[in-house]
């Protein structure tokens, strides 16, 4: 109980201590604020270190809360001269913490200092030059009268505080710029040559950020000269990391960064820049080596993720006439062009940057299986098994972001089709795309060609020059249009121009030329050279039936295109025991073939007649044509589809 009582005591001696010493410390700051003028102390100390006019329109006092030591309220310090803001900075209130003990020595020496609600207008000129760079003055100013024996001689603060700010940013030069609320920020600086760390949180569009800067040399950063700055950003739409060196003068920064999120699509609507229209541009990530300056991002030897696409390469992205615009050098593994195309959204578990150049694993199972849905839901441009489809197209995403690439790509997927390389020059300006395919590696074959869609329309303009060579006819015609009983290798090349709002316009618009050419192969489903010895009004069942086969030592065949039917004069079909040569029109918009043949057979065996295929895709009739009836209106079919391509 007495050992209670004795630190009960003990206690209060030690507190009745501390409120003597703080009432000495309050009656000290009072009576040098009574003695000094402290509103020109603080304005000559602030303009000799900044060499900007600070003025303090309101009442000078003393301040006990948060700091102990002096306040200035309606503090405002100097912009550049034609500078859009009236002032650089604009406080409600200045609060200059100072310590006790030095005060009994006649010193003032000043720990801490807060800022209430300060507004900071950073900006760029015209010319380039910013209005934040401060310079002390040359000269210390003469005193107006003469100084009493206390002045604050040393200056060493242990915190700086910046409660409810604002900062605002304009850049002249491209008439834009950008402001951030609810600033609480703080920091300590012992020496303007020693490192800084601030530590804080803003708001930017209603989202927090919190925020970690250092900076290793105040000193050189403020007077507008490098220096070495580390910076870490979290908020709910971004995490970055920067470390580099930037030059606060031109508002620039390199080094090494690295930046992630949920959404680029919510990112890039947060920073003013919103993508409209169109699917994914979910989940981003970026590492890599950046320059920041002059309203532009630089990235190089970069890694990144965007969806499922990930990728490496030296690109820039910045804002240009409202919308994102992306330049450089881009190379992309594996992905899945499909639901960009389609409007079925990507999943979103894709892979960070550096990753190996293949899935793997359960991981590389999920891409598999998200790779078949998105195939699954991909029309083809053309599939001879069903109807076009009639839904309007979605063009907005064309319209959303701006771009100038060349890309090189691992395997890609493109509506059922599958790529395996490819080199390409992308152009792509406000809905406007000029792709050139200079590689192709495709089913075994090579490829090159041309393509441009214009979408600044509601109605989509389109024009294809594609030549390929070499491929997989089977597995190329089966992706491309769902034609899967021609075996062989094919070389095809075509030349299309269509609109269109919809598939089924796109293919009923289609005009141009096509040739196509197969060696060595078969035709499944059906036997000509039976049907051509057999004819009659039934045939035998062996002769149509998934098992028939007719081998050829080659087929061709060049086109006339006239309002998505193709046309041709010159069928050419060679089997070991006959040369067939035809004509025939192949009608998309009405899913129905017209073909006559004229068997001949080289050795002059056998009988042959030339006979008819006609009727709806999918269940064709075979007749003979000794008549040439059928030749006669296929024919005149021929002349009207030439003279729709002209």
């Amino acid at each position: 109980m007495a050992r209670a009582k004795s630190v009960a005591r003990w206690g209060g001696v030690v507190l009745i201590v501390v409120l003597v010493l703080l009432g000495a410390g309050a009656g000290a700051v009072y009576y040098l604020v009574s003695r000094l003028d402290m509103r020109a102390e603080i304005e000559r100390a602030v303009e000799q270190a900044t060499g900007r006019d600070l003025t303090i329109a309101g009442s000078v006092g003393v301040s006990f809360y948060p700091v102990l030591g002096l306040e200035a309220h309606d503090a405002s310090l100097a912009n550049v001269e034609g500078g859009r803001a009236d002032a650089l900075a604009a406080m409600d209130a200045i609060k200059i913490g100072v310590e006790i003990v030095p005060l009994f020595q006649r010193n003032v020496v000043v720990r801490q200092l807060v800022l209430e609600h300060p507004r900071i207008a950073l900006e760029i000129d015209t010319e380039g030059r910013t209005n934040w760079v401060l310079r002390p003055a040359a000269a210390p100013a003469p005193p107006s009268a003469p100084r009493p024996d206390v002045t604050p001689n040393r200056f060493s603060l242990r915190v700086v505080a910046i409660h409810d700010g604002e900062v605002s940013f304009y850049d002249a030069r491209r008439g834009m710029g950008w402001a951030v609320r609810d600033a609480d920020l703080d920091t300590a600086l012992t020496s303007l040559d020693e490192p800084l760390r601030l530590r804080g949180s803003v708001a930017y569009h209603d989202q927090p950020i919190t925020l970690d800067i250092g900076i290793a040399d105040p000193r050189g950063a403020f007077s507008g000269s490098g220096t070495p700055l580390t910076v870490s950003v979290e908020s709910a739409l971004l995490n970055a990391a920067f470390e580099g060196n930037s030059v606060f003068s031109s508002a620039e920064m390199t080094g090494q960064a690295r930046a992630s999120g949920p959404s680029l699509r919510n990112f890039a609507a947060w920073a003013g820049s919103p993508i409209s229209g169109g699917v994914g541009l979910e989940r981003f990530a970026v590492s890599g080596i950046v320059t920041l300056g002059g309203g532009r991002f630089a990235f190089n030897d970069a890694g990144f993720t965007l969806d499922q696409i990930r990728g490496r390469g030296d690109f820039e992205i910045m804002q240009r006439h409202g919308k994102p615009y992306v330049s450089g050098r881009l190379e992309l593994f594996d992905f899945d062009l499909n639901p960009y195309l389609t409007g079925v959204a990507p999943p979103q578990d894709a892979l960070e940057p550096g990753g190996a150049n293949a899935p793997a694993g359960a991981a590389g199972e999920a891409q598999t299986r998200a790779e078949i849905a998105t195939v699954e839901a991909a029309p083809r441009t053309v599939d001879i098994t069903e109807a076009p489809r009639e839904t309007p197209l979605d063009l907005s995403g064309l319209r959303s972001i701006n771009a100038d690439l060349e890309i090189t790509t691992a395997k890609f997927l493109f509506q059922h089709m599958q790529i395996d390389h490819a080199l390409i020059s992308l152009v792509l300006n406000d809905g406007y795309l000029a792709s050139t395919l200079h590689e192709l590696n495709l089913y075994g074959g090579t490829g090159h060609g041309r393509i441009e869609l214009d979408a600044r329309e509601d109605v989509l303009k389109a024009e294809q020059d594609i030549a390929l060579q070499g491929v997989d006819a089977a597995r190329f015609l089966t992706d491309a249009a769902n034609v899967s009983n021609i075996e062989g290798t094919a070389e095809l090349t075509f030349r299309l121009s269509t609109q269109g709002r919809s598939q089924s316009e796109l293919i009923a618009g289609a005009d141009g030329t096509a040739h196509l050419e197969v060696v060595t192969g078969a035709l499944r489903g059906v036997d000509l050279g039976g049907v051509a010895r057999t004819i009659r009004n039934a045939l035998s069942g062996d002769l149509i039936a998934p098992q028939a086969r007719t081998p050829f030592q080659g087929f061709s065949a060049t086109f006339t295109i006239g309002d998505g039917v193709l046309a041709s004069r010159n069928l050419s079909f060679n089997t070991p025991d006959l040369t067939m040569p035809g004509i025939g029109v192949i009608d998309l918009p009405a899913r129905r073939l017209d073909v006559r043949l004229a068997p001949r057979s080289p050795r002059g065996g056998g009988i042959v007649i030339p006979f008819a295929v006609t009727g709806p895709f999918g269940d064709f009739d075979y007749a003979s044509d000794i008549r040439d009836r059928a030749k006669r209106q296929i024919e005149a079919r021929i002349v009207q589809v030439q003279a729709a391509a002209r």
